[in-house]
């Protein structure tokens, strides 16, 4: 059981939950001698995280086996009049120092959000098993260093890790609310490789889909349970023989959607899929690749379009 000493300034706490529940209710389970409101306070303060994200809402849902972290306080910013220090621009010179550190590129930055281009075989956040080497750490990093410690970012959504390309952070909470909100209204891109053909040069996919105990995705009838609509337009840029080059558009976001799409309903497995297709060939990840992302910025309501080029791991598969 955790005690109060979680509330210091110099302690850091983990521990995996065992029930499901609200943030405040596990949290105070956990440490059974801190008040309702210093448990708030935590939460608001954004020391918590579960699996590797920060919560700041006491009424977030919590699962059985995630993983809650308390962190370290930080060291107080407020002035006297209790406002927050404003963030500055860091330096030209450590600017370009974070960027060296950060080894990803980006693509698009300003105060309220960051899009990164995302490299193959780096995982998008943490899991039980790594939780430094994820593209959201590096990325965080990035943002503390450049705005010295003011600002930290925040998951809008995630890319499997053997795919690669367009990613978006938030750098507020109140951001990361507004792009999710209006989610279904953002233009998500993919540029793919496939085995062999499919049926059309350009068509639609809509069906339903499950996921198993195993955490496999597959396609199900519409009345069993759990099952979520996903509609997937793909069309042939090119390619003969043994495999395609298929650009494909996603209406809606399902756990390896594509994926199974191209492999149960079109009979094409992603080049490179060791779940749902024929394993690796030759190439690094999975042939998937998010390539451009269109969304209403969530502070000026600007159409924003960010791409990232087909990669050099595609060459020579089609």
């Amino acid at each position: 059981m955790l005690q109060a000493y979680a509330l210091r300034y110099d302690t850091s706490v983990k521990t995996k939950t065992k029930t499901a529940g609200t943030l405040l209710d596990i949290l105070l389970d956990m440490m059974d001698s801190a008040s309702r409101t210093s448990v708030r306070k935590l939460i608001k303060n954004h020391r918590v995280t579960v699996d590797g994200e920060i919560q700041a809402r006491p009424d977030f849902a919590v699962l059985p086996g995630q993983l809650i972290e308390i962190a370290q306080k930080a060291k107080d910013k407020e002035n006297k009049k209790g406002s927050r220090t404003p963030s500055r621009p860091a330096p030209l010179k450590t600017a370009r120092g974070a960027k060296r550190r950060l080894a990803v590129k980006i693509l698009f930055e300003d105060e309220h959000l960051i899009v990164v281009d995302k490299p193959t075989g780096l995982l998008s956040i943490a899991t039980d098993k790594e939780r430094q080497k994820t593209l959201y750490r590096k990325v965080m990093d990035y943002v503390k260093e450049t705005t010295a410690g003011q600002q930290r970012i925040f998951i809008v959504h995630r890319l499997d890790r053997d795919a690669s390309g367009v990613m978006v952070f938030a750098k507020d909470e109140g951001t990361k609310r507004k792009l999710q909100k209006d989610w279904s209204g953002a233009e998500k891109v993919y540029h793919l490789v496939v085995e062999g053909c499919p049926p059309k040069a350009s068509g639609t996919v809509r069906n339903f889909l499950c996921e198993n105990r195993a955490k496999i995705v597959y396609v199900c009838e519409k009345h069993i349970k759990g099952a979520q609509e996903a509609v997937t337009h793909y069309r042939i840029l090119k390619g003969e023989g043994a495999r395609r080059l298929l650009e494909v558009k996603i209406e809606t976001g399902r756990k390896h959607q594509i994926r199974v799409h191209m492999a149960d309903t079109l009979n094409c497995p992603i080049v490179g899929d060791d779940i749902y297709g024929l394993g690796k060939s030759g190439t690094r990840g999975i042939a998937l690749h998010s390539h451009s992302l269109a969304f209403d910025h969530p502070a000026t309501g600007e159409r924003i379009t960010v791409k990232s080029p087909i990669p050099e791991r595609f060459r020579g598969l089609v």
